[in-house]
């Protein structure tokens, strides 16, 4: 017959239960430490003996320093002892005048330093520049003689011969103009001095005014000119 596993295992167990509580019983139950009470004897300190009377000084007290005035007797070593005489001095003896009768002696004059003379230095003199010449006085307008040179055409204007001149058979006219030449050359007409025929003043004046001449100069500076211009036309 076999007996099945789980049934062995149970009574096994049930065994080692069984020797546990065994060994349980066998061991003896731990003890407990006893504690002790022991009395405690307090001792009271002892009092202080009581402070010695005022009046007894205290044995050991230390004697008191010496006094200023005790100090002050000992003598100075470095102070010399100057005897006393025993005769009493008589004030009212005259003193001997020591020879006051005679002059002293003059004091030094001081030594006074002479003034060294003066040199005197001259400075050379300065050269005095040459004087310029005046410059001549600017006017306003100048004339041809006045002039650097006299001024020279380079155009005139356009110039048309009148037809009833032409007509009357007159084949030229003259006007006489007093003109103003600026620095730049041109021309502007002040005033008509003279004509030959009232027609041929008109086309004489076209060409003054579209005249130009070179600038006048005088001293190289260009000034303004006033002369007489004549203008002639020509058939």
């Amino acid at each position: 017959m076999r007996i099945p596993s789980t049934i062995v295992g149970i009574v096994v167990a049930a065994m080692l239960l069984a020797v546990l509580g065994l060994t349980r019983l066998l061991t003896p139950g731990g003890q407990l430490p006893e504690i002790e009470v022991r009395e405690i004897e307090i001792t009271a300190m002892p009092d202080p003996p009581p402070p010695p009377p005022e009046d007894e000084p205290p044995p050991d007290a230390p004697p008191p320093p010496p006094s200023l005035t005790e100090i002050s007797d000992v003598p100075d070593p470095t102070r010399v002892p100057v005897p006393k005489a025993d005769v009493p001095m008589d004030l009212s003896t005259p003193v001997d005048p020591f020879f006051t009768d005679i002059a002293p002696a003059p004091l030094p004059q001081p030594v006074v330093a002479k003034a060294r003379p003066k040199v005197e230095t001259r400075r050379p003199a300065k050269p005095t520049p040459a004087k310029r010449p005046p410059a001549p006085s600017r006017k306003s307008h100048y004339s041809v003689g006045e002039l650097d040179s006299k001024p020279r055409l380079i155009r005139h204007g356009p110039a048309t011969f009148p037809s009833s001149l032409a007509r009357k058979g007159v084949t030229s006219g003259t006007v006489m103009f007093e003109v103003e030449l600026n620095e730049r050359g041109s021309v502007s007409i002040r005033r008509v001095i003279s004509s030959s025929h009232p027609e041929i003043v008109a086309p004489a004046r076209r060409v003054a005014l579209g005249s130009r001449y070179t600038a006048p100069t005088r001293h190289g500076q260009p000034v303004k000119l006033i002369m007489r211009l004549p203008v002639t036309i020509k058939k």
